[in-house]
């Protein structure tokens, strides 16, 4: 079972993370076919960038919260 779902916003985690991609909405949910509750990808939408990542490296914020950072 997918830990996100389309249209959730999200923050990508770590500390060398840039500033560009730090928060962005899911666009594809990518479930693995022979693991699909343990390698499920999410494909974030950052804006200037999409790009891919396992459900571990991300966690859900909420949309004021993806607001006040974005500023």
């Amino acid at each position: 079972m997918s830990k996100f779902k389309v249209g959730d916003h999200v923050e990508r985690i770590g500390s060398l993370v840039p500033t560009y991609m730090r928060i962005g909405i899911v666009t594809q949910v990518i479930p693995d076919p022979k693991f699909p509750d343990q390698f499920t990808e999410y494909e974030v939408d950052f804006n200037s960038v999409k790009a891919t990542f396992y459900e571990n490296q991300l966690r859900l914020v909420a949309e004021g919260d993806s607001a006040a950072a974005s500023k």
